[in-house]
């Protein structure tokens, strides 16, 4: 493989030399290849060649032609980006040309703009991750995938008919759960919409609570839905669970000589014990139903822990009204030397809870 051929047209500058290579373009283009080619060049010239700086060097390869530049120490020869290894020539006008190889050469390979009316051509910003959505980060039009607000002037939609879709929230810490709003089938192919209401008097947010189960219902204030079962009413600035009467429990068991030691626990819907402080009143009954007082104790109630009486020095032999602890909690002593039987009655604002018989052995 070498140079068979060389001669140089002799013009005004800048001259064309004129080279035939068994090599291929690559191999012509290689840094070095005519000080390789040096002997065969002398050769074929009958002496060294001269080289000028501007010389532009047409060479005639093994795989086609391609225009050259000469380096200045006349050792090598750079690749010009125009030859035949132009790929399917003639070229469509409008195309876009790209590279064909590293040497510079240029080829058709089909690309064409969407909207040939338009001069912008849209780039990436920057490596994008596979899935993710495509943003303008700029006026030119220039997309990526970056961390940042994705606005469509009109609907946003998740998956299509027959096919699901949803859409899932997440909060700034990692690893703490999700929000997702999801779609369920329904046979009457009906749209079920949330909207705000069309007047606020504030910016709003609408916090759900726990329902202390894995799945709940919204309660509505309208429509003609069968039954609506509520389990756990919560309220206030920090949503507390409203208390349920029939959660609440009342113990009583044997104390001190002629002291029943009675402990109280207010629970929300849940059954899961109050985290507040909750007012109450304890009453003893003779009977039941709790529609019968019992005879005054001989000392009567009194809190032994974890709340407060609130009776302000009134005789609390039958009755006490009081408060419970931070957490639902009180333990109350009911002193009785007659250790009669009887019922005790928690009395709350919403209900009451009446405790198992107290008899003779439920006291000390």
């Amino acid at each position: 493989m070498a140079i068979t051929a060389i001669k140089r047209d002799f013009s005004d500058e800048p001259n064309i030399v004129r080279i035939i290579s068994s090599n291929s373009l690559a191999e012509v283009s290689v840094s070095g290849y005519i000080l390789a080619q040096a002997a065969n060049i002398a050769a074929i010239n009958e002496g060294p060649f001269e080289w000028s700086l501007s010389d532009f060097v047409l060479v005639y390869a093994s795989d086609g032609w391609g225009f050259f530049s000469i380096s200045s120490d006349f050792h090598s020869l750079t690749p010009f980006a125009i030859s035949t290894t132009v790929v399917g020539a003639p070229v469509a006008i409008g195309d876009f040309a790209v590279f064909q190889s590293t040497s510079g050469n240029i080829e058709d390979l089909g690309y064409v703009p969407s909207d040939p009316t338009k001069t912008n051509v849209v780039m990436a910003g920057s490596a994008v991750v596979v899935n993710h959505i495509a943003k303008f980060v700029d006026v030119s039009g220039t997309v990526d995938d970056t961390a940042g607000v994705a606005i469509n002037s009109g609907n946003i939609q998740a998956g299509l008919s027959g096919t699901a879709g949803s859409l899932i929230s997440y909060p700034a810490v990692a690893s703490n759960g999700s929000f997702l709003l999801s779609a369920v089938g329904n046979a009457g192919n009906f749209n079920a919409t949330i909207s705000s209401k069309s007047t606020l008097g504030q910016s709003s947010v609408y916090t759900l609570p726990d329902p202390g189960a894995s799945t709940a219902n919204f309660v509505l204030d309208a429509g003609t839905a069968a039954s609506v079962s509520v389990n756990n009413l919560k309220y206030g600035a920090t949503p507390v669970a409203q208390v349920d009467p029939a959660s609440c429990t009342i113990t009583a068991a044997a104390g001190a000589t002629n002291t029943a030691t009675v402990t109280i626990q207010l629970k929300d819907g849940s059954g899961a014990n109050m985290a507040r402080i909750i007012p109450f009143r304890v009453y003893a009954s003779s009977a039941a139903d709790g529609l019968t007082l019992a005879s005054a104790a001989s000392t009567g109630f009194s809190v032994a822990s974890g709340g407060l009486s609130i009776n302000n020095g009134a005789a609390i032999t039958t009755q006490i009204s009081c408060m419970s602890s931070a957490t639902g909690g009180c333990v109350l002593s009911l002193l009785d030397t007659a250790k009669q039987t009887s019922y005790l009655v928690l009395v709350l604002s919403n209900g009451c809870k009446i405790s198992a018989q107290l008899s003779a052995g439920s006291y000390g």
